[in-house]
C-alpha cells in the first residue's frame, strides 16, 4: 500500500497539463464570427448554418499525426443535431488537404482555413475543437484527441439529447 498516492498525483498533474494546455482558447460565451470560406470541393459556406443546431468546429492540419486518427471520429456524430465544421488549417498546399481527406476518407465538406481564423479562434494547435450553440456562441472547446464516446458526450450535452 505504499504507492496509493501515485494515481491520485498522476490524475493531478495530467489535469493540471491539461487546463496549461487548454488555457488560451476562447473562453464559453464568447462570440464567433459566421464568416464564409472556402470549401475544398468549390463554393463557400458559413461556419455557423443559423439553422438552429449547434456547431461542432474542428480544425485540423493535413500535416498532424493526431489529426488523423481523430478525424474519423466526427463520423459518429448526428448531423441533423449538430453542424460539423471540418477547417483545414497550416496546410502547404490543396493537394495536401486533398491528400489528407482521402488518406483518411473525411465525410462531409471541409472548409479552408486562413491565419486570421487562426487567430480569432485562438487555433495552438491540432486538432482543436469548438462547440458553439446555435447563435455562434461558445459552449465549449478542446484541443487533442477526442474518441468517439467523447464526441458523442459533448454533442449529447450540447444538443440536449
Amino acid at each position: 500500500m505504499s504507492g496509493w498516492w501515485q494515481w491520485p498525483l498522476l490524475l493531478l498533474l495530467l489535469a493540471g497539463i491539461y487546463q496549461w494546455q487548454t488555457r488560451d482558447l476562447l473562453e464559453r460565451g464568447n462570440q464567433v464570427s459566421t464568416t464564409a470560406l472556402p470549401l475544398l470541393n468549390g463554393g463557400s459556406a458559413p461556419i455557423v448554418e443559423g439553422d438552429g443546431r449547434p456547431t461542432l468546429v474542428y480544425f485540423f492540419a493535413p500535416w498532424c499525426q493526431v489529426c488523423r486518427f481523430s478525424i474519423g471520429n466526427l463520423e459518429t456524430l448526428d448531423s441533423e443535431q449538430i453542424s460539423i465544421k471540418r477547417i483545414a488549417m497550416d496546410y502547404a498546399s490543396i493537394e495536401k488537404v486533398w491528400q489528407f481527406v482521402e488518406q483518411n476518407k473525411v465525410g462531409g465538406d471541409v472548409l479552408l482555413g486562413h491565419e486570421g481564423l487562426k487567430q480569432q479562434f485562438r487555433v495552438y494547435g491540432y486538432p482543436t475543437y469548438y462547440i458553439l450553440d446555435k447563435e455562434g456562441k461558445v459552449v465549449g472547446s478542446d484541443m487533442g484527441y477526442s474518441s468517439e464516446l467523447g464526441l458523442k458526450l459533448r454533442e449529447w450535452f450540447t444538443v440536449g439529447a
